[in-house]
Formats: C-alpha cells, structure tokens, sequence
C-alpha cells in the first residue's frame, strides 16, 4: 500500500519531466545529467529535515504560542528550502553547464523532483491514512511545486546570465524571490489543496511550453548564425593565401604589440575554437533529426589544445581576437557539448 501512494503522488511527477526530456528535440541533458540533479534535490531533503528540525527547536525555545509558530514556520522553512535547492543549481549555470533556458528548467524540475522524493517519503511514514485523495493531492502537489519553484529559479537565472553576459551571485536573486514567494503562497492554502494543485499544474504547464518555444528559437538562431560566420572565418584561415584574409591583415596590424610566437598561438586558438564550434553546432544539428554523434578520438587533445593556448595567449591575447569571436558563456559549454 504504501509503494502505490508513493507511485500515486510521484508517478505523474516523474512522466512530466519525461516528457520535457522527450520534447527537448536538441537533447541538450543527457540521462546522467538528470540523475545528478534527481539526486543533487534528493540530498537537498535531507539537508533540508535536519534545518527544519532545527528550526522548530528553536521557535519552541523562543516560547512563541501554537499558532504564531507555525505561521513563523510556515514562512521560514520555504525559504530555507528554496535556499538549499537553489544552492544545488548555482554550479549548474555559474559554471556554465547549461547552454539555454529550456536545459536549465530541465535540471531545476529534476532537482524539485529529487526533493519532493525524499519529503513525500517522510510524509508517508508520518501520515497514517489511506485515502487515495490524499496522496493525489499530498503527493502530486508537493511534487510540482518544488520541481515547479526550482524549475522557475533555474530559467530566470539562466535568463539574467545570458542578458548580463556574466554569472555575478546577484544573478540568482530574483530566482530565488520568485520561487520562495510561490513556496510560501502554496504553503498559505489561499485555495482548496486540489484547486491548488490543479492550478499549479496547469501554470507549470503553460510556462515550460512558453520557455521551450523561446529557448529553441534562440538556440536555432545561435546556431544559423554562428555556423555562417564560423564557416566563413575558418575557410579564410585555410586559404592558403592568409596575408590576403582579414585575419592575416589583422594579426600582421598587431606586430608591434605581439610577438611572433603569441601572434601564431592567437591564429592557432582562433582556428580551433572555430573547429569546436562547429563540431558542437554540428552535434545539435544531428541530435534534432535524431543522429548519433560519430565519435572523434582526437576531440579530447583538441580541446586541451585550445586550453594550452588560452593560457600561451592570455586575456590581452583573447581581447585582441575579439573582433571575430562572439565570445560567450557559451563557449566553456560548447567545449562541454563536444568531450560528450
């Protein structure tokens, strides 16, 4: 009986982010990756009962009455647990492990997922009641609220780091907020418990359909526009005739601010970054028609490569290329993308 109230409560839970990896036609996440994050919200629980626990103790030292404590508790503990979920995601986007929104709502739901695992766990062993009813609502509620709430941190932090071009901790703020705010209305019960399910489910809906659309427009028009420039660019550089190329005419400008050897690293880098990144365009080009990845054995010395001169041309070497690459978050998770 208390597997299928488990099933009951999480089993719907569970399809809905099944179904997001599904539509994902450019499979930005790969299965490990959602295990991580299942497991990264499931670690979050435990954290998360031990602070609670702790937090009730010290509201009853305080000597606050009955009712005025559990108000107290009802506001605080959502906001440590839109904390510790939210510190389970910081790694994901500050160190650029996801590319786009759309992978971003897709850790966050999976980390809400991992959460509501452990706590609807615990709650089986301390409600001793039978009524399916009860399990829809306990269970199913709970478990979309913490994948919705996380799920809605991850987007528009991702989203500010994306417009700010830059991963500073105020970034996650507003996240935070957000999904603090929606913890604690949920909390509140303004609505009955299975009107508010409801409504949250439908809500989640609507927003991840809207984040899908954006984020894959955004990846298509990344796409189309780099792999033209890029193409352009590296065909130039393969010329043969480098000194009659923009790049070579370039490079031959900054004789007197580099030497010849950092001058060669520079046009070295510029060529494999190039290659990586149309390798990793490529890759997503494949995934959406539903392609294997051929495998390339050389891909890991190639990335180190470009890591040894990274460091050989330093950030005055890199700032000097700028005029012909778009540089981005993106570009340590493009490097991500093609290791596989």
């Amino acid at each position: 009986m208390e597997t299928v109230k488990i099933l009951i409560g999480l089993l719907p839970v569970f399809l809905f982010l099944a179904a997001l990896v599904v539509m994902d036609s450019y499979k930005l996440i790969r299965f490990r990756s959602i295990a991580i994050a299942v497991l990264s919200g499931c670690a979050a629980a435990g954290l998360c009962f031990l602070f609670n626990r702790r937090l009730a103790g010290l509201l009853s030292m305080a000597g606050l009455p009955g009712m005025a404590g559990t108000k107290a508790f009802k506001i605080l503990a959502p906001l440590i647990e839109e904390t510790v979920k939210a510190a389970a995601l910081v790694g994901w986007i500050r160190f650029r492990k996801v590319g786009f929104m759309v992978d971003a709502g897709i850790v966050g739901f999976a980390v809400g997922a991992g959460f509501a695992l452990v706590e609807n766990i615990y709650y089986l062993q301390v409600l001793q009641d039978n009524n399916p009813l009860l399990w829809i609502v306990r269970g199913l509620g709970t478990a979309v609220m913490h994948g919705g709430t996380t799920s809605l941190f991850a987007i528009l932090s991702k989203n500010l780091a994306d417009l700010r071009g830059r991963t500073g901790f105020w970034i996650f703020v507003p996240g935070w907020l957000l999904a603090a705010a929606v913890h604690c209305l949920f909390n509140s019960f303004i609505l009955p418990p299975v009107l508010m399910t409801l409504a949250q489910v439908v809500v989640l809906s609507l927003l991840i359909a809207a984040v899908f659309s954006k984020s894959e427009g955004q990846l298509r028009d990344w796409m189309e526009a780099g792999m033209d420039s890029d193409a352009r660019l590296l065909r130039d550089i393969k010329s043969g005739n480098l000194s009659e190329t923009r790049v070579g005419l370039y490079l031959h400008s900054l004789r007197d601010r580099f030497e010849g050897e950092v001058l060669a690293d520079m046009l070295c880098y510029l060529r494999t970054h190039l290659e990586l990144s149309l390798r990793a365009k490529g890759i997503l080009l494949l995934r959406e028609s539903g392609l294997e990845t051929p495998a390339d054995p050389d891909i890991l010395q190639r990335v180190d490569e470009l890591r040894y001169l990274s460091k050989s041309i330093g950030k005055t070497g890199k700032f000097a290329l700028a005029p012909f690459m778009s540089r981005s978050d993106r570009d340590a998770w493009q490097l991500m993308l093609v290791k596989g």
